[in-house]
């Protein structure tokens, strides 16, 4: 989906790994000077029948469409859970893209343990409606979400989103992580103070590798903080977008 004026900055929003772009469109409704990029990824959404490669390839893929349709061929890069994720990545590959980074619950360290082995675990139930209806109760969605996340849930490439949690859980390699060294445009780095401790802990892995980087807690918030509190979201990335400094509704990391 593309949308907004032409001429003006781009920002490009990549989803998470349990729902499409539609997860943005609110937050880019709510952002009418800027000119917005909402893909879905491989075997997500309307991508639904394309296989999901590797982190490193969409990430690249998403760098070649901002080259394509960014305004001067760069954009914001704001993700969420596995859009942080490949924010990061494409940030670390494709510097030259980037205006700012906004990324958040970016568990580039992976998932080890009894957390990775009851996500995995859940593959085997994707195609159950009453999987997605509990897992939206627990994503905290507002009511007129909860239908959207359900099809789209439904609808999701269950072998693509195998290969793709693996990899995720496997965590970023360092040496993909280190290309944020030559990365001069600002990053901005939040978990939510309730989301996992890995989570957290990743984030020195990423703004401690930007010559530009900040860290940040959003209080009281978990994991999927866009649908928790959507007005506060939508103040922080407003902030970031306007000064490229973390909103005091913010707490140092």
């Amino acid at each position: 989906m593309e949308s907004g004026p032409a001429g003006a900055e781009s920002i490009l929003f990549i989803h998470g790994g349990n729902v499409a772009g539609w997860m943005w469109r609110g937050q880019a409704e709510a952002l009418p000077g800027f000119h917005s990029l909402i893909p879905d990824l491989p075997g997500f959404g309307a991508s639904a029948g394309e296989s999901w490669p590797t982190l490193v390839e969409v990430a690249d893929a998403l760098a070649d469409l901002v080259r394509a349709h960014g305004e001067g061929g760069r954009a914001h890069v704001v993700g969420l859970s596995l859009g942080g994720v490949l924010g990061v990545i494409l940030a670390a590959r494709h510097p030259d893209v980037v205006r700012s980074v906004f990324v958040t619950g970016a568990a580039v360290r992976g998932v080890r343990g009894v957390t990775r082995v009851i996500g995995l675990a859940q593959i085997a139930v994707w195609g159950s409606r009453s999987y997605w209806t509990g897992l939206a109760r627990s994503f905290r969605l507002p009511a007129d979400s909860v239908d959207e996340f359900v099809t789209t849930g439904l609808g999701i490439d269950r072998d693509s989103a195998g290969r793709m949690m693996r990899e995720v859980y496997d965590g970023v390699p360092a040496s993909v992580l280190d290309g944020l060294r030559g990365l001069q445009a600002p990053l901005l780095a939040i978990a939510g103070e309730r989301e996992p401790r890995v989570v957290r802990a990743a984030l020195r892995d990423v703004v401690g590798r930007t010559p530009r980087g900040t860290a940040a807690i959003a209080p009281r918030m978990h994991h999927v903080w866009s649908a928790e509190d959507p007005e506060l979201f939508h103040r922080v990335l407003r902030h970031w977008l306007a000064r490229t400094e973390a909103s005091p509704e913010l707490r140092p990391a």
